[in-house]
């Protein structure tokens, strides 16, 4: 357990657009100036996430999830210490399932295709530290996981991540192996590894 967090986003209860981004600027600058650690940020994120809709702590928790795939396009701009800690904050969002159904495929699009690049590059180090971040997802992704078992050189530099990855689709009857998402519920009808 982590403490809780000790930033607040200057908000007031009925906040407009304009603040709502104002705030998530400010948060992102604490996280990258390193005021605020990844675990204090997913602690604040999963805490704002329980508000209702239309509760300006939920539209906060949207907006910097928003945020963030706006950005993916600019993250090849990215030095690479803030795209390392943006990459431990994306698999981080997923792993605690902060990121919604609906944006589901588009994180996980957005790993695969850093992971794609050649391994010595500061994006396919994104892609695996955002991986790393939720690996114990993989599971209830088996579409996920055949494409990880694509990527050739991903094979070469981290075997133990792709043999998970193939053991989770051979546990798997063939026509589930492509699914994009299992329930914890199908999960355990399999031999997960």
């Amino acid at each position: 357990a982590h403490a809780p967090p000790t930033w607040s986003p200057p908000l007031p209860p009925s906040a407009t657009p304009e603040e709502l981004e104002e705030a998530t600027t400010l948060f992102f600058r604490q996280i990258y100036n390193r005021e605020m650690q990844i675990p204090e940020v997913i602690s604040m994120m999963r805490e704002y996430s329980q508000h209702e809709p239309g509760h300006v702590r939920y539209e906060f928790c949207q907006r910097v999830i928003q945020n963030l795939f706006d950005e993916c396009r600019y993250f090849p701009r990215y030095p690479p210490e803030e795209l390392a800690l943006t990459g431990e904050l994306l698999g981080s969002l997923i792993r605690h399932d902060l990121v919604s159904s609906s944006n589901q495929w588009l994180a996980w699009r957005c790993v695969l295709e850093a992971l794609k690049r050649p391994m010595k590059t500061k994006m396919f180090r994104f892609g695996i530290r955002a991986l790393e971040q939720f690996l114990c997802k993989l599971p209830g992704c088996p579409l996920l996981c055949h494409h990880l078992t694509t990527i050739e050189h991903l094979a070469t530099a981290y075997p133990t991540y792709v043999a998970y990855a193939a053991a989770i689709q051979n546990a798997l009857p063939e026509d589930m192996r492509h699914a994009t998402s299992l329930a914890p519920e199908a999960q355990a009808a399999y031999d997960m590894p």
